[in-house]
């Protein structure tokens, strides 16, 4: 069973009502009006909508999967500890890892090259190469864009593509 949280006050059972309407009496106590919420995508329930019980704002599937709890658990995978689902920073669109090789990735959609890990351009982490791999490949400015990549967290790509 998941637990539903609030977005707004972020208390946990709140009273589901059909579909994906949730209702927070703390807030709507707070607010003095009555505070809805889809439990799916986290955002305050469209005043206009509450005679549906199926959530009408833009992207909610997307932002769904984006977040959920699950992550990538193969320990020999190299993108262990990211979430399962990605957006892709070019197009949005829903992408997971298949988990071999390394962690960056094309996006079939729009061909936008980046690191699932860190959302960020292609990058490349020591600790996912050959211990023979040979950095005199590569001149100084190589090397300084080569810092640690670090997992981003869906909450932070969520609004930095403005879902």
């Amino acid at each position: 069973m998941n637990i539903i949280k609030c977005p707004s006050c972020h208390r946990s059972r709140m009273r589901k009502l059909n579909g994906q309407r949730v209702v927070c009496k703390p807030c709507s106590k707070s607010k003095r009006c009555v505070f809805q919420f889809c439990c799916a995508c986290q955002r305050e329930w469209p005043r206009q909508a509450v005679s549906t019980d199926s959530c009408v704002l833009p992207n909610c599937a997307l932002r769904a999967a984006l977040l959920s709890a699950k992550q990538i658990d193969d320990p020999q995978s190299s993108v262990r500890g990211c979430p399962f689902f990605r957006a892709c920073p070019g197009c949005k669109a829903l992408l997971t890892h298949n988990g071999d090789g390394c962690s960056n990735i094309v996006c079939p959609h729009c061909f936008k090259e980046f690191c699932f890990r860190c959302m960020g351009p292609e990058c490349y982490d020591d600790d996912y190469y050959d211990s023979d791999f040979d950095d005199s490949d590569f001149d100084d400015n190589d090397l300084v864009m080569m810092k640690p990549c670090v997992i981003k967290n869906n909450s932070e790509i969520i609004q930095q593509l403005g879902l």
